[in-house]
């Protein structure tokens, strides 16, 4: 029947669209990260006197309440 796709060509397509997943997964997560970085860079230059190793401690998934 014309319209339809045999399952070994939907399986490849699966595959395909999995890595790009897991590849956008990583590239926002690097973004995140990046992001994150620049806003202590920030921090850093408009409060210089802060403890360096206490902002060391910080990272992107730490919850500061």
């Amino acid at each position: 029947m014309r319209g339809w796709r045999s399952l070994k060509v939907l399986k490849k397509e699966k595959t395909v669209l999995e890595r790009d997943v897991s590849a956008l997964r990583l590239s926002v997560a690097a973004q995140y990260e990046d992001g994150f970085n620049f806003a202590l860079e920030q921090v850093t230059l408009v409060f210089p006197d802060l403890d360096d190793a206490r902002l060391g401690e910080v990272d992107a998934m730490n919850q500061i309440v």
